[in-house]
């Protein structure tokens, strides 16, 4: 057992800076980050059951590194349970590891920021920055809230986007030593602030509000993602709290976060912890997130991809909101997204170009595909991408029970290197004639194609059928987890459909893939992907 001697202080975000390992995705090493405030040293039940419950709970996460808020004299008796390495720092914030600490690289304030290196058995190493962020008044409690006054709410917060801009400016000079160039961060803890990502209007019926809160821009703005919000890209305040669990009467938010960024480290699970089979013994929930390490980056490109049946932004409910489709996808941080189901001009739509006020909301390129005339305007898919687009072209495809066409777009990405994005939406009954019949067509095309192509969308069909065998020749599936790897209907999914490839394969890799929960934004899950195009 190996205990630091820095000290420890209050609730804490964790920042990972990861030395990028040879392996990929689920295959690849793991790291499971926890972030919790365990509530005056987790006594609050009793000096022994309290502090019992909480190893409990850490032990059943299966967390590797855990950040510890409110640690408060407990520590040294959680990570002794655990096996683990304790780096304390102040009184109450701490880092426990289950690999050793091979270096101090806190900053900040004591009381409110700490920070260690971590080296993995593969000799990656992981730099562990822990801080937890100050708030001044009480807007949680019943009665303290008043949503039409956002000054005062906004008032509340201030602190902590004070004092997290302060502490980014100093982990940036601390880590500005080219030994850490190039290595993944992650950032995680209690904020004491609610998210821009989840104050948004298509979720004022939880908030009753919509707010920009300012804490969550600074990391964003530095290139970082939200852990949680990304993997759960979709609203839900009860399903995204993590205060309080111990007093449901009150205010219930999401402050507590995981923040990443770097090529090389990629989140692929989220949870929360909220319960114990006693009782459970904090005021926060826990927040655990997994990570893989991806190959280095040799890559001409790597791509965040995405293919989502948008259901014309009308959701599950039937009322259309594109703010929310759009909110879903900014949480992805996409490169490439493929849409189906797109209105162009259309009455029950409210007259909206989709494609184009998507693209204008996520500031990405966008290009439109028409299946059919429809309510003054038109139906057809579309097609977004981060770096510019340098050429439309639909392709015909043989009729079915409605028209259909791929949407094909040529882009040009920052490495010099073309590429094609195509875009399909086949046919949707059970015979597959016409189906098939549009499948071979656009084989046909894909042939003629003379640089590298992603092909995404919603195929209608399962991957053991004669569309799919066709249409992924010589070409590299995204292949989603097995357990959770069905794509409708989004409610309860029953079905796979929605796929992603790159051709040739020698040219690709698919790292990640995940399908992503989102039951109520469309009546498809959206599917992400992490694809590199590899140097010849």
């Amino acid at each position: 057992m190996h205990f630091s001697c820095t000290p420890r202080w209050l609730l804490l975000v964790v920042c990972l800076v990861v030395v990028p390992a040879n392996a990929s995705a689920d295959d690849s090493p793991a790291l499971r980050v926890m972030t919790w405030n365990i509530w005056h040293g987790g006594k609050e039940d009793g000096q022994q059951v309290g502090v019992q419950r909480v190893i409990d709970v850490i032990k059943h996460s299966q967390a590797d590194v855990i950040a510890l808020q409110e640690t408060y004299g407990s520590g040294e008796q959680i990570a002794e349970a655990l096996g683990y390495h304790f780096h304390p720092r102040g009184t109450n914030v701490s880092l426990l590891s289950r690999y050793p600490v091979v270096e101090d690289i806190s900053v900040f304030e004591p009381f409110k920021c700490a920070g260690a290196i971590v080296e993995l058995p593969s000799k990656q190493r992981v730099a562990c920055y822990s801080i937890w962020l100050p708030f001044d008044g009480e807007i949680w409690k019943p009665g303290t809230r008043d949503v039409s006054d956002q000054q005062k709410m906004l008032a509340v917060c201030q602190p902590s986007h004070d004092d997290l801009q302060a502490m980014w400016k100093r982990i940036k000079a601390r880590l500005a030593d080219a030994k850490y160039a190039g290595i993944p961060i992650i950032i995680a803890g209690d904020f004491n602030s609610m998210s821009r990502l989840d104050y948004i209007p298509s979720a004022q019926a939880d908030y009753q509000v919509a707010i920009d809160w300012p804490t969550s821009r600074i990391l964003p703005n530095a290139g970082f993602r939200d852990a949680w919000r990304e993997l759960r890209p979709e609203v839900s305040r009860r399903l995204d709290s993590t205060w309080t669990p111990r007093f449901p009467e009150q205010e219930q938010d999401r402050i507590d976060y995981i923040y990443y960024r770097g090529d090389n480290l990629q989140a692929t699970d989220v949870k929360r912890i909220d319960t114990h089979e006693q009782k459970f013994p904090s005021d926060h929930a826990a927040v655990v997130a997994r990570f893989a390490f991806l190959n280095p980056n040799k890559s001409t490109q790597r791509l965040r991809t995405v293919s989502y049946n948008i259901r014309h932004g009308a959701g599950n409910s039937g009322k259309v909101d594109l703010t929310r489709t759009a909110a879903l996808l900014r949480n992805l941080s996409p490169d490439i997204v493929g849409l189906q189901e797109v209105d162009n001009g259309v009455k029950r739509s409210g007259n909206e170009n989709q494609a184009e006020s998507l693209g204008k909301q996520l500031g990405m390129h966008a290009a439109f595909g028409k299946f059919m005339d429809l309510q003054g305007g038109q139906y057809g898919m579309g097609l977004l991408s981060r770096h510019p687009i340098e050429s439309i072209t639909k392709v015909n495809l043989p009729k079915g029970n409605e028209p259909r066409v791929a949407l094909a777009a040529r882009i040009a990405l920052p490495s010099g290197q073309k590429i094609v994005a195509v875009n399909v939406h086949f046919d949707w009954v059970d015979d597959d004639t016409y189906r098939y019949a549009q499948a071979e067509a656009l084989s046909k095309y894909l042939k003629s194609l003379d640089v590298p192509y992603i092909l995404l969308g919603d195929f209608n069909d399962v991957r053991d059928s004669r569309t799919l065998k066709l249409l992924s020749e010589n070409s590299i599936e995204a292949k989603k987890p097995q357990e959770r790897r069905l794509t409708w209907p989004s409610d309860k999914p029953e079905i796979e459909i929605d796929f992603i490839f790159g051709s040739p394969a020698a040219r690709w890799s698919a790292p990640v893939c995940r399908v992503l929960e989102a039951s109520e934004t469309s009546d498809h899950c959206p599917v992400f992907s992490v694809l590199d195009l590899i140097d010849r």
